[in-house]
């Protein structure tokens, strides 16, 4: 596969601040979700995950950097002005991660939760290794199966009020979250695995993130 091009000249990286005279707000679960479905105490994004897809419980897609340890040592690293509260993944896929964050935040952080956006369709890689693309759980017209997957994996964890799941590509989860001015202070990102990809969701979001949080991520 040829390397890309990349014209560094055409990606804004500077960090351009969050204004300092406005407060930034505290984003809630409830908030979020009734933005994108409703209000989440008459009917939860979750409730009708087993309505297409029969999916069981499994986290056997093998490919999940983020431990515990790490992950609690990261976050306490925010700054100490800043309370834990609103957290982003980028690329959840089968919700490994996920899952291991917002145990963390459900043990750990009361009141804070996990966004995370993905399409669910899969990067490069996905596609092109056979060995992988079976836990895209691909449908007989083509189409991955996988976001009812994490659904499953998620209600199986009693983590349905702690991770919300936002199906979008980064980008438009990038200009969602600019949008309602939701600036999150931990951003993990573990999406495209591409260089110039990842380049564009380095500079988004870390104009997103709140001053002292913390963004990081792994496997590009």
């Amino acid at each position: 596969m040829p390397d890309e091009i990349i014209d560094l000249n055409g990606i804004v990286v500077g960090r351009q601040p969050i204004n300092s005279l406005e407060t930034p707000k505290e984003v809630t679960f409830d908030q979020v979700h009734s933005i994108l479905y409703g209000n989440s105490s008459t009917k939860l994004i979750y409730d009708n995950a087993h309505k297409y897809f029969n999916k069981t419980f499994d986290q056997t897609y093998p490919h999940t950097s983020l431990q515990k340890d790490l992950f609690i040592s990261i976050i306490r690293k925010v700054h100490p002005s800043l309370k834990v509260q609103f957290v982003v993944e980028i690329g959840s896929f089968t919700g490994n991660s996920a899952s291991i964050m917002g145990k963390v935040l459900k043990e750990s952080y009361p009141g804070s939760f996990l966004l995370c956006i993905d399409t669910w369709l899969g990067d490069l890689a996905m596609w092109i290794n056979k060995a992988v693309w079976e836990h895209l759980s691909v449908s007989e017209d083509g189409r991955p199966t996988v976001y009812y997957q994490f659904l499953t994996n998620i209600i199986k964890q009693n983590l349905t009020t702690m991770v919300l799941p936002a199906s979008m590509t980064s980008i438009i989860g990038a200009r969602f979250l600019q949008t309602y001015r939701f600036y999150p202070q931990v951003i993990y990102l573990d999406s495209a695995h591409e260089q110039g990809e990842t380049l564009i969701e380095l500079s988004l979001y870390w104009n997103l993130l709140r001053p002292g949080g913390i963004l990081f991520g792994d496997d590009w």
